[in-house]
């Protein structure tokens, strides 16, 4: 039954990537809104779920209706199709995944921003751009740990928290948790055989708490109160 489930999941995702892909790109191409390219890949994100048989599961709180910085705590690649937003979201992703078939195309095509984390003057540049979103009303999401892990939360990267004082945004933080923690996508595993555990994992899923809408004065002060949030969301179940 594995290797079934494995073989028309596999078959699945290529076809899916390609044809998303494609749409999304020639509606880039033809000048279509951000919300028409959201609007392409939340509809491909809802088949892709289903058919790799992963759950979303809102514990508490609602999705924003409103644009705001999302953020959240990070156990794998896979978080950016478990994000809940009213408006459409602009990732912010790591220069890496420029190396990546199919997820760098769809980022293209989202206007994903890349960063190269260890690079002062990249992570500035990032910043300026995830601005320009957020003056056009879209909703950036960022991962403020920076990389993975399989439990707990990590210290966080202060820039985007400066951003938002800055720019007078709200941030809404959300907490991730994998009914499987095994399925986080952490230390040095290969891209291609996580992805294929994903693929023969017959069932599972990931459950979502919403925040409100944080806002500050203080960018260090902010980032202090929303990760003792996303702590007490994650250790406490809520």
């Amino acid at each position: 039954m594995s290797t079934i489930r494995l073989f028309y999941r596999i078959s699945f995702f290529l076809i899916s990537c390609f044809l998303g892909i494609v749409a999304l790109v020639l509606a880039k191409i033809l000048g279509a809104s951000m919300p028409a390219r959201h609007g392409i890949y939340s509809l491909w994100r809802s088949f892709f779920l289903f058919f790799m048989g992963i759950n979303i599961r809102i514990k508490k709180g609602k999705r924003p209706d409103f644009p705001a910085i999302l953020m959240g705590n990070h156990r794998s690649y896979a978080d950016v199709l478990f994000v809940l937003s009213g408006t459409p979201t602009v990732f912010l992703s790591k220069a890496e995944v420029k190396k990546w078939p199919f997820v760098y195309q769809a980022g293209q095509s989202l206007d994903t921003v890349f960063v190269q984390r260890d690079n002062k003057e990249s992570r500035s540049a990032a910043r300026k751009e995830l601005a320009k979103s957020i003056a056009k009303g879209l909703s950036p999401v960022v991962f403020p740990e920076g990389t993975t892990s399989m439990s707990g939360l990590l210290p966080f990267n202060p820039g985007m928290f400066y951003t938002a004082v800055e720019m007078k945004v709200p941030i809404v933080p959300f907490a991730i948790e994998y009914s499987d923690p095994k399925m986080a996508w952490v230390g040095d595993e290969k891209f291609i055989p996580h992805l294929l555990r994903m693929f023969m994992m017959p069932r599972w899923s990931v459950d979502i708490t919403i925040g409100g809408a944080f806002r500050g004065s203080d960018g260090s002060q902010l980032s202090d109160e929303i990760h003792a949030w996303m702590n007490a969301s994650l250790s406490n179940g809520n």
